[in-house]
């Protein structure tokens, strides 16, 4: 199993309880009753926080996008290599071996990255 590891910061929206009380007497805001999916013109009390999902702390999303993007993008890139290596087999482009090499080695060059880098958090 991967360790992943996640910097959480106290959450200021609900005061580190998990619990919603940010609107006037102490209710839930409008933004928690929408993500909740409940009517908007009810007053709610104790819903919990949307913003760190009722765990008191919440992982900024910038972070969340930069541990997303590189592996994202590395998954693209080898599917889009093998879908362009793929028709160029099927119409015999004369430019297939050349192509062939070069996403043979990038796609390579992708999964040893990641296996490499995997095997040495392990120990």
């Amino acid at each position: 199993m991967q360790e992943i590891k996640a910097n959480l910061y106290p959450c200021k929206h609900c005061d580190e309880t998990g619990t919603c009380s940010s609107n006037e007497n102490g209710s839930s805001c409008i933004a928690c009753t929408k993500v909740h999916q409940l009517k908007m013109n009810k007053v709610y009390n104790g819903l919990s926080c949307a913003i760190c999902g009722g765990l008191g702390q919440s992982e900024p999303f910038t972070e969340r996008l930069n541990k997303r993007t590189t592996p994202l993008l590395a998954m693209g890139i080898v599917f889009l290599l093998l879908i362009c290596t793929t028709v160029l087999a099927f119409f015999n482009n004369p430019h297939f071996s050349a192509f062939l090499a070069f996403s043979g080695t990038l796609i390579g060059s992708i999964t040893t990255f990641y296996f490499t880098n995997n095997h040495k958090k392990n120990k």
